[in-house]
């Protein structure tokens, strides 16, 4: 989060210096992705879908650098391409996470399950962003009105995300109860 944190402020920054900051969160979006991954990789329990979500977090860096070098050659604008395919592969090691959930439930509660949040969290943001994340540079010339829709949506979703890592943080604290 705290690396959101510092790539928002630096796009905040060069957004009000009339700069271009999409090379930041092209970069950003590789990290996040690919950390994404991972994180749902450690919260599972089978080995062979551990192997595969570890091929994953290998194989996306290089998918999505190649991309940005090769197919959309730009770091000044979006790399849909790139975002398209990490988001469909975290929607799909969400669900490879739920359906294991499903499958060896055990004893533990959901809602004090710091994965479930955020497992939630990703399925959720990954799921709404990639129509129109996955569109942001053919909609361009679209009108002000439909822009400030967008960010609103992004904004939205990215409050929910963040919401339920904060669930998540919370869940893993213990309270105890003072002695009346």
């Amino acid at each position: 989060m705290i690396l959101t944190l510092v790539v928002e402020s630096i796009g905040w920054w060069y957004t009000i210096h009339g700069r271009n900051n999409l090379t930041f969160y092209n970069l950003y979006g590789i990290i996040n992705i690919t950390y994404s991954i991972y994180l749902l990789r450690s919260f599972l329990l089978e080995g062979k879908a551990k192997q595969v979500f570890g091929w994953l977090m290998l194989a996306y860096p290089f998918i999505a650098l190649i991309n940005i070098g090769f197919i959309q050659k730009s770091l000044q604008h979006f790399a849909t391409y790139s975002y398209i395919v990490g988001a469909v592969m975290v929607v799909i090691c969400c669900i490879c996470y739920f359906y294991q959930r499903i499958k060896y439930p055990g004893r533990q509660n959901l809602l004090r399950d710091p994965s479930f949040w955020i497992a939630t969290g990703l399925l959720f943001f990954n799921s709404i962003s990639v129509p129109y994340l996955g569109i942001v540079n053919f909609i361009s010339n679209i009108p002000q009105y439909a822009y400030k829709t967008f960010f609103n949506i992004n904004a939205i979703i990215n409050i929910i995300l963040y919401s339920l890592y904060c669930i998540s943080s919370l869940c893993s604290l213990n309270f105890r109860k003072l002695p009346s």
